[in-house]
């Protein structure tokens, strides 16, 4: 099978989709390091505008490469659409009083070839979590999606820098979401009130992204998910930070990747 054709096994497609995503890696390294005026950086597919003082990051830049990096795999079969309704209503201000559910919205849906049902859910996320904070609450929403609905996922997450305590913040509010909304009652409460849904066994990729030029890694792993059964550990990373680098030492789940020698845009 050519590299880039649809895969016929979990294995096939895991591995497609770990290179779409380094592919996204090198189209984000390169477009932040021209956003940066870098020198050395060449005109980019993904522009990363300007918001207020500072140049921004956010999920629209990670989904328009991650496109970017689909459509240039001409081997690839996979037809996509974005903004996908979901197909169970949810009510993500849960704590509201007699809040209206509604269909929600997947980033990105992956279609294989003579389907027309979602084969992937795709999610977009941007900035640290510490895991602590009511800002986490969006990374539950989202998880909510992937958990209660049939497709398998990916879920894409890009921060404009990181150290030892962000990284390990965004594991902890990753790890904490699937661990809480395994359980289908707390599940429910992201639902239509009076909807019970079992969280879906499927197969759901994290891919982290990190874009400052003295950094440039990313660390993806894929999680086998089953409801009821806890992956110890599997958000477990050591790494070692400083101003100026990264490192993730190696034999621990995850796979690393760093920008290629040259510009990939």
């Amino acid at each position: 099978m050519p590299a880039g054709a649809v895969a016929s096994t979990v294995e096939d497609t895991q591995g497609w989709l770990e290179g779409i995503c380094r592919r996204t890696d090198e189209i984000l390294w390169g477009s932040y390091r021209f956003a940066l005026g870098l020198a050395d950086a060449a005109w980019p597919r993904v522009m990363f505008p300007m918001k207020g003082q500072q140049r921004r990051v956010s999920e629209q830049e990670a989904r328009f490469a991650f496109v970017t990096a689909l459509l240039a795999d001409h081997e690839s079969s996979w037809a996509f659409a974005p903004e996908v309704p979901t197909k169970l209503s949810y009510r993500f201000a849960h704590r509201a009083t007699g809040l209206t559910a509604q269909r929600a919205l997947t980033d990105l849906a992956l279609y294989r070839p003579g389907s027309d049902a979602p084969a992937l859910a795709v999610e977009f996320k941007s900035g640290g979590r510490s895991g602590k904070s009511e800002k986490d609450e969006s990374i539950k929403k989202d998880i909510a999606k992937l958990l209660a609905e049939e497709p398998d996922a990916l879920w894409f997450h890009v921060v404009r820098s990181a150290n030892n305590a962000t990284l390990q913040g965004l594991l902890r509010t990753l790890d904490a979401a699937i661990s809480q909304l395994s359980n289908p009652f707390k599940l429910a409460e992201y639902l239509a009130r009076g909807k019970t849904v079992k969280p879906r066994a499927k197969t759901i990729a994290f891919h982290i992204c990190v874009l400052n030029p003295d950094m440039t890694v990313s660390v993806h792993r894929t999680l086998d998910y089953r409801p009821g059964r806890h992956e110890k550990d599997f958000f477990t990373i050591a790494s070692t930070a400083t101003r100026a680098s990264l490192e993730i030492a190696g034999g621990q789940g995850w796979s690393v990747h760093r920008r290629s020698v040259a510009d990939v845009c």
